[in-house]
């Protein structure tokens, strides 16, 4: 990992509140673990006069990931340019995978196609030259593709989203995943229309309009991520989920991290795609939470959303039992008390206790850790034994509302500790060969890590 921490500076697709921030997450988290020949193409790419339609390099490393996650082997491409996310997919997938990749120019694939040879992954791809809709009528002419599919990424004409959506729906096995790229358009989403260039106008409704469709689908379960110019993953669940986003439209407001470009950003992502979404119980526990005078602790409900995504006896520890009581009489009322084992206690004796039984050694799905950050270290040791592998634990607050990437000059005097801590045990993370990572620009920002071995 060490060789890949060289700059090969991305053109700006950031959504945060500053460049350096995007760099922050770019150069601790993403490059030193992006491989050589991702990192060959993305340089090859950056002189292209369309670098911009590259897919970004932390959306990249979170779909790397969310292929890990349904062990994806046969996937599909709509949208290729000159085939980073196409090339990270084929380094992904198993030696017998496969990928379907359309693109209407074959020319700009053939930028990147020789760095896909020398990768030696050329064999996992079946590039055609082609509008996407007339290939995806013709896979599913075949009835045997039909439900086959494990994975898709859409970059390509927005305004034939919703016909690629219905199709890849009928493609998709039940829990596969598609990721569609560009679904904040730098932003412009969440501004009033009369700040917005008039050449980008029909894009921003279109992408409007689209975020809308897939927020009242109720056929899949979504996360709308802060990644790159914006990704929306969805997964095709397998019961329909109308009845329940019926009642959860309301907004019930939630403190803000602020760590997006704008306020109304962060506001557009969370009414237009998670709170129609949010159970009513959690709607109802984020309300109560709200009027608590540390209520900027909670879990941020768009890093909840992707969380529930990623796929339970629940051991939940904490030190103060006062505010969990706060949450436990709307927690009985959705019928899950039954599945905690809360435990008051520092957390560090009772991970020891759990790892004294060795029988919980490897027996562990998932962890979420947002406590006392001096300890994230300790933590992490111990759920690395506790884990299984491919299990995952999710950090939180790791970027610390953008400080980590100011000059210490401009940090306040209260927040440097804590600062540094983060910034630490971040490049702890990146260097971290037991695990795969994704650092996601969600809430207060949080580190996505999998269990290698």
């Amino acid at each position: 990992m060490e060789q890949n921490v060289e700059n090969i500076r991305a053109p700006p697709k950031s959504l945060l509140q500053s460049d350096d921030l995007y760099q922050y997450i770019l150069e601790t988290s993403v490059y030193p673990r992006e491989p050589e020949f991702l990192k060959e193409l993305r340089h090859v790419t950056a002189s292209h006069p369309r670098a911009m339609m590259a897919t970004a390099p932390d959306a990249g490393q979170l779909m790397a990931m969310l292929l890990n996650l349904v062990n994806a082997k046969k996937t599909v491409e709509v949208g290729v340019f000159t085939g980073y996310s196409l090339l990270l997919t084929a380094l992904t997938i198993p030696e017998d995978g496969k990928i379907i990749a359309i693109d209407v120019n074959r020319e700009t694939f053939e930028i990147g196609l020789p760095i896909i040879k020398k990768a030696g992954v050329a064999d996992k791809i079946d590039f055609i030259e082609s509008e996407a809709l007339p290939v995806l009528d013709q896979l599913l002419q075949n009835h045997e593709n039909e439900g086959s599919f494990d994975f898709a990424f859409v970059d390509a004409d927005k305004v034939s989203y919703r016909n690629y959506h219905e199709r890849l729906m009928k493609l998709l096995k039940v829990n596969g995943l598609v990721v569609y790229d560009n679904t904040l358009r730098r932003g412009f989403v969440a501004m009033p229309e009369a700040l917005v260039p008039e050449h980008r106008k029909q894009d921003r409704e279109i992408s409007i309009e689209f975020n809308k469709f897939l927020a009242a689908d109720p056929r899949i379960q979504i996360s709308h991520a802060s990644l790159g110019d914006g990704i929306t993953i969805y997964k095709f669940a397998a019961r329909t989920l109308s009845e329940e986003m019926e009642q959860n439209a309301k907004k019930v407001p939630s403190p803000s991290k602020g760590i997006l470009q704008s306020e109304d950003l962060y506001q557009y992502i969370l009414e237009t795609s998670v709170y129609p979404r949010e159970p009513d119980v959690l709607k109802e526990l984020r309300h109560v939470t709200a009027s608590h005078p540390r209520a900027i602790w909670a879990t941020a409900p768009d890093a909840g959303q992707l969380m529930a995504m990623l796929k339970l006896q629940i051991i939940a520890i904490d030190v103060n039992r006062e505010t969990f009581e706060i949450g436990l009489p709307v927690i009985k009322k959705a019928g899950v008390a039954d599945k905690i084992d809360f435990i008051e206690s520092e957390a560090l004796p009772v991970l020891d206790q759990q790892l004294h039984n060795h029988g919980n050694e490897g027996s562990f799905d998932f962890a979420f850790v947002d406590a006392d950050k001096v300890n994230y270290w300790n933590y992490h040791e111990r759920l690395l034994k506790l884990l299984k592998v491919d299990g995952l634990v999710v950090y939180d607050n790791t970027l610390r509302r953008g400080f980590v990437a100011m000059p210490e000059a401009l940090v306040p005097e209260h927040r440097k500790k804590d600062i540094e801590l983060t910034i630490e045990f971040n490049k702890f993370l990146a260097a971290d060969p037991r695990i795969q990572i994704s650092h996601a620009s969600l809430g207060d920002g949080i580190i996505i890590c999998r269990r290698l071995y």
